[in-house]
């Protein structure tokens, strides 16, 4: 780490370089930790944490660790819905009462024992048998919330990091522990999950990364890249638009379309060529990278409507259906008693071409 050398402001710089001009690093790069003031959002923690390249995206550990508005040297990277960061004592359980508290952002996290549409699962014991969409973790606040500068890869990096427990007094008891890492002078996140049953019986898991993205990422000229071999929609019908964008429309309806994505490590890219910010990158983008071992399914959601416009790429262990359904195709994760996964997704900018 010593010698590795930082692209900043058009120099490469070694740390001790970097320290030479700029004594204080956080002038650079760093953490802005806050609570937020106003109306459903007061007094939730939030950490803002700003890369030397500009890349800059706030933490919310007060909701489940997830990640709410992101930039790039200025230009909104994702969708922010009209509710707010709303904070967890204002979140309704239920049903569709989800959308109450959905403020979108980057990363929005689904489960743990529920993705998609509300159910009720009669094979669960005793009361706890309604699951509301999306299930609770994105309302649950972290425990143990750092953030520190670490050194991962050889490289100085920005960590913000905290536990989400889903847990009942007599059922569940599932564990999950979040780190998301940026390099000091990156232009990218990596979360790095583990999730953990606690309890005392094999438990059914469900995961999904719902990631959001707005104007002027997107917009008609936008270009959708899904390194996919066909797509269905939620009957099983088969969908030849898939990465097909468009202006924001008056009406209703939205898609929902599952790509059947190809083995391995797969990258996803939503990029728009008129956004010209001076790179030299020919457009701005973000990309999402994970491995299929992890995460084998990809939801697509389209809502190009005029006041709710949003793409949502969506990388999870199940679709988006509800954990009945989930769990009788097969798409359930059974974790044994102490058994953990891990699972890992890259956020990153990119320009036209990829990169």
């Amino acid at each position: 780490m010593k010698n590795r050398k930082y692209f900043l402001f058009g120099e490469e710089l070694t740390l001790s370089e970097l320290r030479d001009r700029a004594p204080d690093p956080g002038s650079i790069a760093g953490f802005s930790p806050c609570r937020l003031l106003d109306g459903s959002e007061r007094d939730t923690l939030a950490v803002e944490v700003q890369t030397g390249s500009g890349f800059q995206y706030t933490v919310v550990p007060d909701r489940g660790m997830n990640i709410c508005r992101a930039r790039y040297r200025g230009v909104p990277l994702d969708w922010s819905s009209g509710t707010g960061v709303v904070a967890p004592a204002f979140f309704e359980s239920g049903g569709w009462k989800w959308l109450r508290s959905f403020n979108g952002g980057l990363v929005h996290t689904c489960g743990l024992d529920n993705v998609g549409s509300p159910v009720l699962d009669e094979r669960v014991p005793g009361d706890n048998r309604d699951f509301g969409a999306h299930g609770r973790i994105a309302s649950t606040p972290a425990r143990g919330v750092s953030w520190r500068t670490v050194e991962e890869d050889g490289a100085l990096c920005l960590e913000v990091s905290g536990s989400v427990h889903a847990v009942s007094a007599t059922e569940e008891s599932i564990l999950l522990e979040r780190r998301i890492v940026s390099e000091l002078a990156g232009t990218r996140l990596v979360i790095h999950d583990r999730i953990t049953n606690l309890g005392g019986r094999p438990a059914p898991m469900f995961l999904l990364y719902h990631c959001n993205f707005g104007f002027p990422l997107l917009s008609e000229r936008s270009i959708l890249r899904v390194p996919h071999d066909g797509a269905v929609d939620m009957s099983g019908a088969p969908v030849d638009d898939l990465e097909r964008l468009g202006p924001p429309r008056d009406g209703s309806g939205e898609q929902v379309i599952y790509p059947r994505m190809r083995d391995g490590n797969v990258r996803v890219e939503l990029v728009n060529p008129s956004l010209d910010i001076g790179t030299g990158a020919g457009g701005l983008g973000v990309y999402l990278a994970y491995r299929t071992e992890e995460l084998p399914c990809l939801t697509i959601w389209k809502k190009l409507l005029a006041r709710h416009y949003v793409l949502g790429i969506e990388p999870g262990t199940c679709h988006v259906e509800g954990r009945v359904s989930e769990t009788g195709a097969g798409r359930a994760i059974v974790l044994g008693k102490d058994e953990t996964r891990s699972f890992t997704l890259e956020i990153g900018v990119c320009g036209k071409e990829g990169g």
